[in-house]
């Protein structure tokens, strides 16, 4: 347990000391130094890997395996009916929000783009959930565990917000804690799929999905209150979400 916790430290201050850097640059440079969202996306992995080079050489704890094909298929297929579902409602009770306006390319552009995500994802997911919440597993009970993983990992895109990069017409005061209670949620599906799966690849693939889709269905609304219904600070996605979690995990204390 000492080398978990250990591990769980390193990880959580060489991430967020190299991240701060990357934000302090991006802030100060502006627009020019957009290639550093790379570096920040990337760093929680690169941290995981070099923690998992000196520490855990003969381990696999990163959850590269392959696992059943079901869990592919709700990491994929999940993010569309929490954010299906919330848009839907939300349309269907205010019709004239609905721009009819969605940004279809040809099918090869959509799929290099989904693809392009999941490269992306893996930057955070690799270590966020592959690393960290396996981790900290070990030596925290479990619901604390994807509690705490969910809050770090929304504490992480703070500055973001906070600069405006996250704006969606929302104010802080909301946008803050709307958020990281849908992180938190998420993090618990993810967290669902990490351990049921005993595999990364769903939870990567859950998360490009969820971007990939939020890109999608965001230009259809054209109110400029739908940052507090829907999306990733929308109430109604979040009930949506919790809908989701509390069936997943009912699920799991039945078996």
């Amino acid at each position: 347990m000492a080398k978990e916790k250990k591990t769980t430290i390193i990880f959580l201050v060489a991430t967020f000391l190299i991240s701060g850097i990357c934000y302090w640059v991006y802030f100060s440079v502006g627009e020019k130094a957009s290639p550093i969202a790379v570096i920040l996306m990337g760093c929680p992995s690169l941290v995981a890997i070099i923690l998992k080079i000196i520490y855990y050489r003969k381990e696999s704890i990163l959850g590269f395996k392959l696992c059943s094909f079901k869990f592919i298929l709700m990491g994929i297929f999940i993010p569309a009916v929490y954010l299906g579902v919330s848009y839907g409602i939300y349309w269907i009770s205010n019709p004239a929000s609905f721009t009819g306006q969605m940004d279809l390319n040809s099918i090869i552009p959509l799929i290099l783009d989904f693809l392009f995500g999941i490269l992306l994802v893996m930057g955070e997911e690799v270590g966020w959930r592959g690393f960290l919440l396996t981790r900290m597993d070990l030596f925290c009970d479990r619901t604390w565990a994807i509690i705490l993983n969910g809050f770090i990992w929304a504490l992480w895109h703070y500055p973001a917000i906070i600069a405006g990069l996250y704006y969606n017409g929302t104010p802080l005061w909301y946008h803050l804690p709307i958020f990281t209670a849908e992180a938190v949620l998420v993090t618990a599906v993810m967290s669902f799929l990490r351990f049921k799966s005993k595999s990364l690849w769903p939870v990567i693939l859950l998360h490009a999905s969820h971007n990939y889709i939020s890109q999608m269905l965001t230009p259809l609304s054209s109110s400029a209150i739908s940052g507090y219904f829907v999306g990733e600070t929308g109430f109604i996605t979040m009930l949506c979400i919790t809908g989701i979690v509390f069936i997943l995990f009912k699920k799991t204390r039945k078996a």
